[in-house]
Formats: C-alpha cells, sequence, structure tokens
C-alpha cells in the first residue's frame, strides 16, 4: 500500500539520520535550509496514514483526520505530543457538552445558538488566559462544540454518532502524527533548545559588542533588542514542550535557569551601555583601568568557549574599594558593576547552553543569582474579552443568519466561521490578520475546487489520490513551520481537505460543491469581517494601554513596602515591551522617540526591583534616601498614569536620587556599588544628560 511504504522509507544510516536531526535543530533554532521540506514529507505520510486508516474505518468525515495533523504537527516530538495531548481533552470536552446540551434545547434554536455561541466566548477567553500548549483545551473546546452540535439540529438523536465519530477521526489524526513523529527521524526539544541558545548567544554577543565598544545608535539599539526579546519569548513555549520528553528533571532546571538568565540579561547591557555611555561624554572620560576591562570582557564574550574560561576578575587596582563621591565616580561604579553582572551571567548563559548541548546529569555551578518566575505574561483582560466577545458574537450571528435563509446544510459554514473567528482572536494583530484571510479564504476555494474537479477526477484508487494530493500538501506543510504562514498553513488544510471518499470519487454534484464552496468562502469573509467591525480600533490603542499598563506596574513595583516577584515583574514587562514594538516601529516620526520611552521604562523598572532587592540590607539612614527614590519615581508613573501622556520627572525626583548618593558613605567596603549602579540607571533614564549638563555636573 503506498501509505505504508512511505513509511517504511525511514531506514536510513546512522550518520544520514544524525545530519537530518541537525538539520531540523538548525530549523528550530531560526536557519534557512531544507528541513522545513522534509518535516513537511514527515507530516504528509502521517497524514495520509490519517486519512486511508479513517477511509477504512469507514468514518463520515475522513478528511478531518487528515486535516488534525496538519493542526498538531510540529517539528519537535515533544510540541507534537503536547499539542495532540491537549486536543483529545479539548475535543473530549467540547463534544461531551454537545452531547449534553442539543437534546436539551432543540427545540429552542434561538436559545441554543446562544448558549453554543456563550461557551465559545468563554472556552476562548480562557484559552487566551493560558499559555501554549495548555491553551489547546479550551481552544479545541471553544469550536468543537458548534463544529459537533450544529449539524446535527434537525435530527438530534444523532449527536451521540457524530461526536463520537468527530472524536474517532481527530484521535486517529492526533495517534498518527504522535507516531510519525516519534518513530521518523525524531527531532528532541533538547537539542533544538540548545541551538537555538546558542544562536541567541551569539547573536547576543554582536550586539553586546556593538553597545558596549561605541556609543550604539537608536536603531542598533532597538533592532537587535527586539528579535532577542521576541526570541527569549519563543523560548517559552520550547521549555513547556521540554516537560513532554524524557530528558530528566535536571535538563528542564537547567532550561529554566538558562531562560531566566536570558531575560535578565538584556536590561543589564542596556543600562551598562547607558552608564558607559555617559561615562565617555563626561569631561573626565573614562579611566583607562576600566576601559581596558571593557576591551577585556568584550573579547571574552566573543570567544566561542567562554563557558570553560575563568570568569575575568573585575575591580582595577586602586578602585576596589572607592566609593562614589561625585558623578564621574558614580559613573565608574555603576559601569563597574554592571560589567562584574555582565561577567557571570554571560558564564552561566554559556555553560547552561553547553549543558543543554550535552544532555548530562551534571549540575551547573552557576554565579548569577535570579528569582523563579514560571511563564510571566502580560494580560489585557479588557482586549481579551474583546477578542472573546467578537468570537462570540460572530458565531451567534452566523447561526441566526442560517436559521433565517433555512438553508439545510448552513451548518458547516457555521462551524467554520466559529474555527476561524477563534483562531483570528488567537493572534497578537486580529484586524491585521483578518485582512489577510479574506484573501486566504479565496486560495483555500481555488484549492478546494482543484481537489474535487481535477484531483478526485484523476484518482481511481488510493493510491492515484495520495500521489494527487502529494505536491499541494507538501507546500502546505513547509508553511506550517514558518511563523508568518503558519496560521495560513493551517487554514489552507483545514478548508480544503473535505473532499469525499473514494466511493464518492464519480458521484459528485457540481451545483452542491459550488454551492458548499461559496457558503465556506462567504463564511470566512464573514469571520473576518466581524472581527474588523468589532474591533474599530487598531494597534495605537493596543500600544498605549501596553504603555499605561507599564506606568501602573512600575508604580507598584517602585512602593518601598508592596510584595513584589522580581523576576515576573521583568518577564511581564519584556512581553508588553516586545507586544509595544510592532506598532512603534511602522510609525514614521515618533518612532524612535516612543522606542526609546519604552526601553527607558523597562530600564526604571529593573532599577527599581533591584534597589528593592538591596534596600533592606542598608542602614536606616540610606534607607529611608532610597526609599524616598522609590516613592518619588512611584508618584511620577502614577501621575503618567492618571494624566495618560508621559509627563517630565520633576526636578524633585532628580534631587532625591543626587540626595540618595549623598547618602551613601564616602569610603567602605564596596558593598554599595549594587545600590549606586540602579540609581545611576534611574538618573540616566529619566534624566538624559547633554554634555552641557557633563559640564555643569562636573
Amino acid at each position: 500500500m503506498r501509505s505504508s511504504s512511505l513509511l517504511s522509507r525511514a531506514t536510513l544510516p546512522a550518520r544520514n539520520a544524525r545530519s537530518v536531526l541537525d538539520l531540523f535543530a538548525a530549523a528550530c533554532a531560526g536557519s534557512p535550509g531544507p528541513a522545513p521540506w522534509i518535516h513537511s514529507l514527515k507530516v504528509f505520510g502521517a497524514a495520509i496514514l490519517a486519512l486511508y486508516v479513517a477511509l477504512a474505518l469507514g468514518l463520515p468525515r475522513p478528511y478531518w483526520a487528515m486535516a488534525t495533523v496538519y493542526l498538531v504537527s510540529s517539528p519537535l516530538a515533544g510540541a507534537t505530543h503536547a499539542k495532540g495531548t491537549y486536543r483529545v481533552i479539548g475535543t473530549l470536552l467540547g463534544a461531551v457538552c454537545a452531547v449534553a446540551l442539543v437534546p436539551l434545547l432543540v427545540d429552542a434554536p434561538v436559545l441554543l445558538m446562544a448558549a453554543i455561541a456563550c461557551w465559545t466566548g468563554t472556552l476562548l477567553y480562557l484559552s487566551l488566559l493560558e499559555p501554549a500548549p495548555r491553551n489547546y483545551i479550551c481552544l479545541l473546546a471553544a469550536y468543537t462544540l458548534p463544529i459537533v452540535a450544529l449539524p446535527t439540529v434537525s435530527n438530534p438523536a444523532t449527536v451521540f454518532d457524530m461526536a463520537l465519530a468527530r472524536i474517532e477521526e481527530i484521535v486517529i489524526g492526533i495517534v498518527c502524527a504522535s507516531v510519525v513523529s516519534a518513530v521518523v527521524f525524531p527531532v528532541r526539544t533538547r537539542p533544538a533548545l540548545a541551538a537555538r541558545a546558542s544562536a541567541w548567544l551569539a547573536h547576543a554577543s554582536r550586539w553586546i559588542t556593538g553597545m558596549l565598544a561605541t556609543d550604539a545608535s537608536a536603531a542598533q539599539r532597538h533592532d537587535s533588542f527586539s528579535l532577542l526579546a521576541a526570541d527569549i519569548l519563543a523560548m517559552q513555549t520550547q521549555i513547556a514542550q521540554l516537560t513532554y520528553e524524557s530528558d530528566g528533571a535536571l535538563t528542564l532546571r537547567h532550561a529554566r535557569a538558562l531562560h531566566q538568565r536570558m531575560t535578565a540579561l538584556l536590561p543589564l547591557v542596556l543600562a551598562l551601555a547607558d552608564a558607559a555611555g555617559a561615562l565617555r561624554r563626561h569631561p573626565a572620560g573614562m579611566p583607562d583601568t576600566v576601559a581596558q576591562r571593557m576591551r577585556a570582557t568584550l573579547a571574552w564574550i566573543a570567544g566561542n568557549e567562554a563557558a570553560c574560561r575563568p570568569v575575568p576578575s573585575f575591580c582595577p587596582p586602586g578602585t576596589a574599594q572607592a566609593e562614589p563621591a561625585d558623578w564621574h565616580a558614580r559613573l565608574v561604579a555603576a559601569t563597574c558593576t554592571y560589567l562584574d553582572e555582565l561577567t557571570y551571567l554571560w558564564h552561566d548563559c554559556r555553560l547552561l547552553q553547553a549543558r543543554l548541548r550535552q544532555g548530562g546529569n551534571e549540575p551547573a555551578a552557576l554565579r548569577y543569582r535570579v528569582e523563579p518566575a514560571g511563564q510571566a505574561r502580560h494580560h489585557d483582560h479588557a482586549q481579551l474579552l474583546i477578542r472573546a466577545a467578537t468570537a462570540g458574537t460572530a458565531t451567534f450571528v452566523a447561526g441566526l443568519l442560517w436559521m433565517v435563509s433555512g438553508w439545510h446544510d448552513g451548518a458547516g459554514p457555521v462551524g467554520l466561521a466559529a474555527l476561524a473567528s477563534c483562531f483570528i482572536a488567537t493572534t497578537e494583530e486580529p484586524r491585521l490578520v483578518a485582512g489577510r484571510v479574506i484573501a486566504w479564504s479565496v486560495a483555500c476555494t481555488l484549492l478546494s475546487w482543484y481537489y474535487q474537479f481535477v484531483v478526485l477526477a484523476l484518482a481511481h484508487d488510493f493510491g492515484s489520490l495520495a500521489a494527487l494530493l502529494f505536491g499541494p500538501w507538501l507546500v502546505i506543510g513547509a508553511m506550517t513551520t514558518q511563523p508568518r504562514l503558519a496560521l495560513f498553513g493551517v487554514l489552507l488544510a483545514v478548508t480544503t481537505a473535505s473532499f469525499p471518499g473514494p466511493q464518492h470519487l464519480n458521484a459528485a454534484s457540481l451545483a452542491g460543491i459550488f454551492n458548499f464552496s461559496l457558503a465556506s468562502l462567504a463564511a470566512l469573509a464573514f469571520a473576518a469581517w466581524w472581527a474588523v467591525l468589532m474591533q474599530p480600533f487598531g494597534q495605537q490603542l493596543v500600544a498605549y494601554r501596553l504603555v499605561r499598563a507599564n506606568w501602573d506596574e512600575i508604580a507598584l513595583a517602585a512602593h518601598p513596602r508592596a510584595p513584589v516577584n522580581s523576576a515576573r515583574l521583568r518577564g511581564r514587562m519584556l512581553d508588553r515591551l516586545l507586544r509595544q514594538w510592532p506598532p512603534l516601529t511602522r510609525r514614521n516620526s515618533p518612532a524612535g522617540k516612543q522606542a526609546s520611552s519604552a526601553v527607558a521604562d523597562f530600564l526604571v523598572e529593573s532599577a527599581v526591583l533591584a534597589l528593592r532587592r538591596v534596600c533592606t540590607a542598608l542602614p536606616a539612614p540610606r534607607r529611608r534616601a532610597v526609599e524616598r527614590v522609590l516613592a518619588g519615581v512611584a508618584r511620577h508613573y502614577h501621575q503618567c498614569a492618571r494624566a495618560g501622556y508621559a509627563s517630565t520627572p520633576m526636578p524633585a525626583l532628580a534631587a532625591q536620587v543626587d540626595a540618595a548618593f549623598a547618602a551613601l558613605p564616602a569610603t567602605g567596603h564596596g558593598g554599595h556599588r549594587p545600590t549606586v549602579a540602579a540609581l545611576a540607571t534611574i538618573r540616566l533614564a529619566l534624566f538624559p544628560l547633554t554634555d552641557a549638563d557633563h559640564h555643569a555636573r562636573h
């Protein structure tokens, strides 16, 4: 049989198998190559196997088994297993609700549609709150209910059979995808995560060198920062998938520790670049000892085996005991402190990346301490409720239009509208995606007609059917590996696979096919149009709300006695900062200024959290001076949040920062250097100094 022969070709020499695995690891790390096409071959083999099994069992809609393979498949075995497990649970939940709801409300169709719409919106909202892959439970349950329940409204006695058939079709697709992913060149998450971390560290090394070697431009600061931050957020999902593979608890701890330190590295480098730049612009300049240490650190970071080298000692002779007495000395102390922390952080990142690559059971001796945070994400509940309400009302209105039309076969398009609405709502920019959905829906319709009138007309048996499907589905599988095309690849797989079984190859009705295809196109276009209608605001409002959330959270974090989790706050701030970036970069003139302001807020929050950590260990007079700074920062950002725009900080806040500097001892053991560094970061972020300011302060 053609499907079984496709799977039997998995026996390759060990060298070839290893090279294929390396290609997959490189693809997961973002490198171009043939890996997407190899993955597509695997997925097509699993899809054809699922289609064959579903046809052999005589299931009513075997194409759902094939489409499910494309819904759950991922280049990584752990991701496929995780998505499959949660999709099975979500499908069961939606099917059980359909079995309970249809007989109860079948005599009140409007009430039934309202209940289905409420279910869809509520479960979609819950899925938007959950990180991947757990969100698949609620997402699948959200659109499984209308897909299962609506076609049985005219004959409610068949709802159990319909739900059971749908579960069987989806489980067949998930099992086939999981088996092929685990047997045919399995790609494990750990080496892919190690390859991605290695690529991230290489990019970070170049960024650090560009930031610290000279005063970096705004584009150099922001462009690489946004890419590095995006990779950090993307790694959260891979780390969650690592729990579904048997690599051991120590490997998972190493991955989480690496992710935490990568997150801490970004604000540290930005703060160090600000301090070093201010030091270079100061009339006294950067001391030779600090400049030599900076060059040595950059050369050490650029090395390929940084984790194997000893950490270079920081403090140059004669400066270890010196405490800040003036602005120049404070900048020197801040630069020294941040160079120390950067050295420890980079050592830990390289060491943890090496542990991930080797996969051993040896614990890593880490030097930089961070607080455990888990998956810290920002949730704008008002925006999420609007997205959920948009999907729920789209389902309800589409159902009412179906009832008014009296079309017997209109349940399928209504379910498709619910599915498309849910998928649009899960994207970061629903309005932007909605416009693209309409164009891709036309492509789906044309491809569906190609299947019906070309593929099925030429297919005389299952083998010829598989051969004719090979070309288009190979492209669809490759699309699902690309972040920008993944949603549309899945849309193509789901909406264009609705061909009949071999027993109907010569009995397809021309009028019926055009009727259903145009109705499906109308359903997808309606879902996209409804998303735009219900969300007339653009990304500017979304970005504004993110900025307001930043101000509110900085004001909370700066409150001297408010309980905070530093790592979780930093993670949420990074999440919001990355979500702000697309609308900022799409604007023309104010983009650089607004991006700089967003980065400044990010640095202020990191410095505030650092002050909160060291404040409790300070003697009472110095602690009160630092707490006055924290209260001033909280007051400033609270005023910004109340006014609704970024206001200029009051001069009193600068005086409070200078007073906190003056409260620190002129001589001592150097234990106040982290406090000085955090105060300098706040001073530079909120009150950027010009050359004239440097001369005046000097």
